[in-house]
């Protein structure tokens, strides 16, 4: 299939199969990393990226920091640059870009190794210019995601980072190799659901798609497992539709965000189950009855949702939900924008990075 034959859509199918090739080939991924890492010891790591990249190593840093019982903090790469104060000398520091030439997670590995820290580069592409800026790279092997806004990357990416963390962790002692087998195939049994959920998602936007073609104001909410989730789900969107579109913590969101809510604005839940599900549904109730905003709910509850929400079998998995509560939003994305008329493949400014700086070539 020649290269602008492939759709946003199509990869978000393909990420099933990528996290699937992750775990079974982990040994040859992720061999000269651990072979790296031997013998150091680390007792914080920091995960340094963009846009997808930080998102992904949002979703993966609790399971990282449990399983290995160290500190583990997702970080802007110039946050690390310019306000980061380190206190241990070993710190381990992962850049990771998917295209392999952001300039500021460069620079981020460029101040990891002036203060003398364990670097390791983390990217889908050879060849790049972040290689060069780190000890040793691991590569996020998913083939190849032509279109624009990343799907199988961000999804690829958790999986990466989170087999890395439980391979250092068997290594380290802190967990079993039967732990660390049962938590990957948690894993496998929440991706291989991808290409379910997203089908039972195009299903119901088309149920729904004249109401989401009238939004211009939208807003998404998560909490728990899955912020990592809406942070994306709130790019990809934003990416795709090329409006404004933000994306909010729940409890964070009634501090201030809920005052600017009316029968303009649109608002998707993600609902995972747990002990902040009833106060989200109180909530949207509230800003259905009192505020008259569309309001939809992403969830696996079969309790206290309306006809409008989305509602399929999640695996609901803590540390995983993240990897299947953001297909819905990456659907969305997709087919709001094809509605609207807009190729989300194709880049608005193919030079923007070049005339930004923001990528090294």
């Amino acid at each position: 299939m020649a290269t602008n034959d492939w759709d946003m859509y199509d990869y978000i199918l393909e990420s099933k199969d990528a996290v699937r090739n992750i775990v079974e080939h982990q040994d040859e991924i992720f061999g000269e990393a651990l072979d790296y890492l031997e013998g150091k010891n680390i007792d914080r790591i920091y995960i340094a990226g963009s846009g997808t990249s930080y998102h992904s190593a949002f979703a993966a840093r609790k399971l990282i920091e449990d399983k290995l019982g160290i500190e583990v903090t997702a970080v802007y790469p110039m946050e690390f640059v310019d306000n980061t104060r380190v206190f241990t000398k070993n710190a381990l520091v992962v850049g990771i870009s998917h295209a392999g030439r952001s300039t500021s997670t460069i620079k981020a590995l460029d101040r990891a190794r002036e203060l003398g820290l364990a670097t390791i580069a983390m990217t889908a592409e050879r060849d790049r210019p972040l290689n060069d800026h780190a000890d040793v790279t691991t590569y996020i092997e998913i083939g190849d995601e032509f279109a624009g806004p990343k799907t199988k990357g961000f999804i690829g990416s958790i999986a990466t980072l989170d087999v890395l963390g439980l391979m250092l962790a068997v290594r380290r002692g802190a967990i079993t190799e039967e732990e660390k087998g049962e938590l990957e195939r948690k894993m496998l049994a929440t991706t291989d659901n991808i290409p379910a959920i997203a089908d039972a998602a195009w299903a119901w936007y088309r149920e729904n798609a004249e109401d989401l073609k009238r939004s211009r104001r939208l807003v998404v909410l998560g909490c728990e497992g899955n912020m990592g989730a809406m942070l994306e789900g709130t790019l990809k969107i934003w990416e795709a539709v090329r409006y404004a579109v933000a994306g909010y913590e729940l409890e964070e969101f009634m501090h201030g965000g809920y005052h600017s809510i009316d029968d303009k604005t649109y608002m998707l839940n993600l609902g995972n189950p747990g002990k902040h599900f009833e106060r989200m549904l109180r909530m949207r109730d509230y800003f259905v009855k009192e505020r008259g905003a569309h309001c939809f709910v992403i969830t696996s509850e079969d309790k206290g949702h309306r006809d409008v929400d989305f509602v399929f079998p999640f695996q609901n998995e803590p540390y995983f939900s993240s990897m299947e509560y953001v297909v819905p939003l990456q659907v969305i994305a997709r087919k709001l924008s094809l509605d609207l008329g807009i190729d989300c493949n194709i880049a608005s400014d193919p030079d923007f990075h070049k005339k930004m700086g923001s990528y090294t070539y």
